[in-house]
């Protein structure tokens, strides 16, 4: 997987080169456009039509990728920073699956997550 990601990435990095639309693209256009694939991937998702909702799910990916390589660009911040903030913050916010910490249900786990949302806001607000 680590090479298709990688391909993928140096995909949209040439289209942005190379396509005289995407290079175009700002941070406020690729997300609508993001948010345009999201609203067929929730009606492939309805209708039931897995195959159509792979397809929006890699477009869904494709777009919100490339809005990190343009916020790259565009010096709002490198996309490996943002890839490993969303992922300590995953770590973060569950000890059950990263720690020794237990849930035992569904409703557990999200009760759990929102208390530790609110804790490290509350300390940001500190900060």
């Amino acid at each position: 997987m680590d090479k298709e990601f990688q391909k993928f990435i140096a995909d949209l990095r040439l289209q942005r080169r190379k396509c005289p639309w995407a290079a175009k693209q700002g941070v406020a256009g690729q997300l609508r456009e993001l948010e345009s694939e999201i609203k067929e991937m929730r009606k492939a998702l309805k209708k039931s039509d897995l195959r159509n909702l792979r397809e929006e799910y890699g477009d869904v990916l494709w777009d919100a990728l490339m809005l990190g390589v343009i916020a790259e660009e565009k010096g709002l911040f490198p996309m490996r920073k943002a890839l490993a903030g969303a992922n300590a913050k995953l770590r973060r916010r569950k000890p059950w699956v990263f720690g020794k910490e237990k849930v035992r249900s569904s409703a557990e786990a999200v009760k759990r997550w929102n208390e530790i949302k609110k804790r490290e806001k509350a300390a940001k607000k500190r900060e």
